[in-house]
């Protein structure tokens, strides 16, 4: 899965939906909340150098064609085998496409060629490829799409969402985590009603996995509303969450709370946009050593991660206090990434003009 890749570095704009962050690792950057935008935006990162590595960029068809074929293995962290950097090609192919649109005989054709590959072609030993996969089969009828409300388009929406509902059941953590943040990519759908249920049962589960359990909050602060009873009261229950292990999960929930504008998170953003709570929290590394597990303190890029996208979540939150803590950082903080950041969040949105209008 992107999350899961290793030392992929590329360069981006924290603050905006596609941005790339830096190592030390991008799975404990999913854990520190970070948004599923930047995650694609990780993958496709470690895409394109490899695409540069490799030479010439397929075509559309011959990459989805060649999707079908089998990948490389994977041996501890590491993706080997040609078929692993060829699929990776192809991956970046696809999400091209999908950058520069499709008509909607395109999507339908796409999200059932994902769904085929998904099933048949895949095996849950090929590195990353079925995490991108089902990533991909999320993004194909994000809004705006055109034809999006045709009957072939309906039914194409209803199987790509039938499908990761089913992979969000897997056995597999990681694939489970996949599944859940494609469904991201459902806002503004009218499938999303099939999703919200489960993601609101898998943030209360206190029996799965706390990544699994992360990704679900990190996804209801997107689709969910205000006006959801069952959305904002599973994310409460998570932030009451009082095992310092789960920590991540507690501010995780929280920012989610403050994208729908709940206003009793204030008191946890402010210690999230704090320099001198975040230097001196713990979080419990599960990543570093697998097998002991320990608290350790926030590195100063954690840290920036952390100011960052604690900024990008709260900058709709109505509350006086949170709204001078981002001016403060904005202006003063040592970063020059978090200024920036803050910057351009506070800036007033730019209104886009039609090309050709003459305006």
């Amino acid at each position: 899965m992107p999350s899961d890749v290793k030392d992929g570095k590329a360069a981006g704009d924290a603050a905006r939906d596609d941005a790339v962050v830096e190592p030390p690792s991008a799975k404990l950057i999913v854990r520190l909340f970070l948004i599923p935008l930047v995650i694609v935006g990780i993958a496709v990162g470690v895409m394109f150098l490899i695409g540069l590595l490799a030479g010439g960029e397929p075509s559309f068809d011959e990459a989805v064609a060649r999707m079908k074929n089998p990948g490389g293995g994977r041996t501890v962290d590491m993706l080997v085998g040609p078929g692993s950097k060829q699929r990776y090609i192809d991956a970046k192919t696809i999400v091209d496409k999908m950058k520069q649109g499709m008509t909607p005989d395109e999507r339908i054709k796409l999200a059932g060629t994902l769904i085929d590959i998904l099933d048949n072609h895949t095996t849950g030993d090929e590195g990353e490829v079925r995490h991108f996969l089902l990533l991909a089969l999320g993004r194909v009828w994000q809004l705006p799409a055109d034809g999006a409300d045709l009957p072939e388009s309906a039914a194409s929406r209803q199987a790509a969402v039938s499908t990761l509902l089913k992979y969000a059941k897997s056995p597999d953590v990681s694939t489970r985590k996949a599944a859940i943040l494609a469904m991201v990519y459902c806002k503004g759908l009218p499938e999303i009603s099939q999703v919200i249920p489960m993601l609101v049962e898998t943030v209360r589960n206190e029996g799965e996995d706390l990544d699994v359990r992360l990704a679900a909050a990190t996804v209801l602060g997107p689709l969910g509303t205000s006006d959801n009873v069952e959305v904002v009261e599973a994310l409460q229950f998570a932030m009451r969450d009082s095992d310092k292990r789960n920590i991540e999960l507690v501010w995780q929930s929280a920012l989610s709370l403050a994208q729908l504008n709940q206003p009793e998170v204030a008191d946890v953003l402010l210690q999230l946009l704090d320099r001198q709570a975040l230097s001196e929290f713990e979080y419990y590394d599960r990543e570093s050593d697998p097998k002991n597990p320990s608290f350790r303190k926030l590195s100063e890029q954690e840290q920036q991660r952390i100011l960052i996208n604690t900024m990008i979540g709260a900058k709709n939150l109505d509350v006086p206090a949170v709204r001078a803590k981002l001016a403060d950082l904005a202006k003063n903080d040592p970063s020059p990434r978090v200024r920036e950041a803050g910057i351009e969040i506070l800036s007033p949105p730019v209104e886009r003009k039609d090309v050709g209008s003459g305006e």
